[in-house]
Parts: structure tokens; C-alpha cells; sequence
């Protein structure tokens, strides 16, 4: 099977956000962040309550508030860091291998991906997971590093479950 397609930055900034709630260890992290380290906004009235005469109360409301607001935008917020942090890299020049005019050749023994600046050859026993999601197919050849293959490219729904499956027979999951 050979494809070609185009990758641009929005499918890389896609990827980065999908790999941070799909890893583990960044899972945890983003957990923590944005649910554990902003428990600090409900310990906060108590301590200001200390040096402050204002009621408990006023600053009990204040924080809570702020705590739900952290909760709810914390993962907007991280779009725009994460969108901002990949455009930087690309706008000086790193991974620019990744972005642009893909040839991807699946063959009986692995996957073949040739950019304009590389080539990057994978066995079917070095792929540790494949992972799609409602734009990519994301076929993991390490904890944080996959080839990152748009749903777009795919002629059928027909074409996309051909490759998934042929490349999920070939794929033994590394536990």
C-alpha cells in the first residue's frame, strides 16, 4: 500500500495534545496540573484569612470561582501553549522533516516514510501501539514519537479500516 499526503502544522499541534491525555506519565501530569495543583485556590482563603479582616466567606467564594475556572479553561489554555510551542519550533526551522509532503509505503515487513528531508523505516515488530482518534491514525514507534497519518488521505471509510486492520494483524502490542 503507498500513500501521499500533506501534514501542516495543525495535524502536529494535534498529535502533541492527543499524546499529552493519551501517555501515561503525560496523563498524570495533566491530571495533576489541572486538578490537583489548583486544589491550592480552596487552601488559599485560609491562609489570606490571616492576615486580612475580610470575611472567610468573600474569599471562600472568590477562590472556589477560580478553581472552576482553572478546571474548565485549563485544557483551552494548554491548546494555546502547545499551538504556540509548535509554531515557534516550526518557525525556526526544527521538525521540519514532520510537516509538509508525506510518501508512506506499507509493506509486508514495516512502514516506509519519506518526506522532502527524511526517511524513516519501521518494522512491524518496533510499532508499540496504534492509536486513532477522530481526525489521525497514530501508529507509536516510541513513548513519545509516531507516524502521524491524517484521516483526510483516506479515499473511504473503506480504505482507512483496510490499512487499521492490515497493520493491527502485523502489529504484535507490546505490554
Amino acid at each position: 500500500m503507498n500513500f501521499e499526503y500533506k501534514l501542516n502544522q495543525q495535524d502536529l499541534i494535534d498529535f502533541n495534545l492527543f499524546h499529552i491525555t493519551y501517555a501515561k506519565s503525560t496523563r498524570r501530569s495533566y491530571f495533576i496540573q489541572r486538578y490537583i495543583l489548583s486544589l491550592s485556590f480552596l487552601v488559599l482563603p485560609f491562609i489570606i484569612k490571616q492576615f486580612t479582616n475580610m470575611p472567610l466567606g468573600y474569599w471562600l467564594v472568590g477562590f472556589t470561582l477560580l478553581y472552576l475556572y482553572w478546571v474548565a479553561f485549563y485544557p483551552k489554555r494548554l491548546k494555546k501553549i502547545v499551538s504556540r510551542r509548535i509554531s515557534k519550533m516550526l518557525s525556526e526551522g526544527k521538525k521540519s522533516s514532520v510537516v509538509g509532503s508525506h510518501n508512506l509505503t506499507i509493506t509486508e515487513n514495516g512502514i516506509v516514510d519519506r518526506s522532502e528531508h527524511s526517511e524513516a523505516k519501521t518494522q512491524f515488530s518496533g510499532i508499540e501501539n496504534i492509536v486513532e482518534d477522530k481526525d489521525h491514525i497514530f501508529i507509536y514507534v516510541s513513548a513519545n514519537s509516531a507516524h502521524i497519518i491524517p484521516i483526510r488521505m483516506f479515499v473511504n471509510e473503506e480504505q482507512k479500516n483496510e490499512l487499521l486492520n492490515f497493520l493491527r494483524q502485523r502489529v504484535v502490542r507490546k505490554q
